[in-house]
This record gives structure tokens, sequence and C-alpha cells, in this order.
């Protein structure tokens, strides 16, 4: 499978995935807006909206390259310099099984935080996202996990004034 071919399919998966989020995830996990404050879509709609945006430029690309004939420049990638002294570099290149790994606990995520509340589920979520990024120090995990977990719910909570998902620990 060439790099083309690879990335394009990584790229539909994050368009499909992000469609998949805005249709049916997010409408359905989103408790209604209670008139004040932001509503509790906002941020998930426009974070969404974002990542389809780049994928969709990415696509493009991608197309353009392929319908051309052509393949990717080494140069387009981050560390132009790596590709010229070697000429192969492993920067902007798509693994699958990397993909899955954020995007099958993100799906969990959604569905645990209706079960188990906002907290518990975040918690786990960053947990498991720091062990597939190579993060083996429990204790520094654990303290990142909890304060982001505390700052995010704080911010929304009261900052913005949005209702939390799920059932309430606090």
């Amino acid at each position: 499978m060439t790099r083309i071919q690879r990335e394009t399919i990584a790229n539909l998966m994050i368009v499909g995935f992000g469609i998949l989020l805005l249709t049916w995830a997010i409408p359905t996990y989103t408790p209604a807006y209670p008139g004040y404050g932001a509503s509790p879509a906002l941020v998930a709609n426009v974070s969404v909206g974002v990542m389809i945006a780049m994928a969709c430029l990415s696509l493009v690309r991608l197309l353009l390259a392929r319908f051309a004939g052509k393949t990717l420049p080494a140069e387009e990638g981050q560390f132009p310099e790596e590709a010229q002294s070697t000429g192969f570099t492993q920067v902007g290149r798509v693994n699958l099984l990397h993909l899955a790994r954020f995007i099958i606990p993100s799906v969990l995520l959604l569905a645990a935080i209706e079960y188990v509340g906002y907290v518990p589920a975040a918690f786990v979520f960053l947990m498991v996202i720091q062990y597939f990024i190579g993060s083996r120090k429990w204790l520094q995990s654990t303290v990142v996990s909890i304060v982001l977990v505390a700052v995010l719910y704080i911010v929304m909570r009261y900052g913005f004034g949005v209702p939390i998902p799920g059932p309430q620990l606090f």
C-alpha cells in the first residue's frame, strides 16, 4: 500500500468518524440546552468541524496528487532536512493502528459517560490514551489525568455553565 493510499484511507476514516459524531454521538449524548451559557454541544461541534475540515483539505491534496500521478515529495514532511539526508522519514506517515488506538477509546468514552458519568470515564480515557502514547509512569499519568479532568470539569461546569453529561458524582 502506498503512502497516498494509506493517508487517503485514514482521512476518509476521520471524515466518516466526524460525520458520525456530528449526526449521532453529539446530539445523543449532549444534554438539552438549558437556555443560559453556551450550548453544551458547542465545543464538541466546533472541534469535530475543524477535524473534518482539516481531513477534507488533506484529502483534496492527496486526491490531486493521486490523479496527477505524482508521489508526495519528501520535503512536504515536517522535517525536510531528515528526508534529504537519509532519503526516508517517518514524519507525516499514517499508521492505521495508531489511529484506531485513539478512535476506539474515544467511542468507548462517549458510551461510558452515559453510564458512569464524565469524571470516571474521562479519567480512564486519559489513562488509556497516555498508555498508548508510551507513558508508563503510573503516578505521573494518574496526576495528569486527575488534574485535566478536574480543570475541564470546573471550566465547563462553572466557567461556561454547561451541564456535564451522564450521572454526576458531585
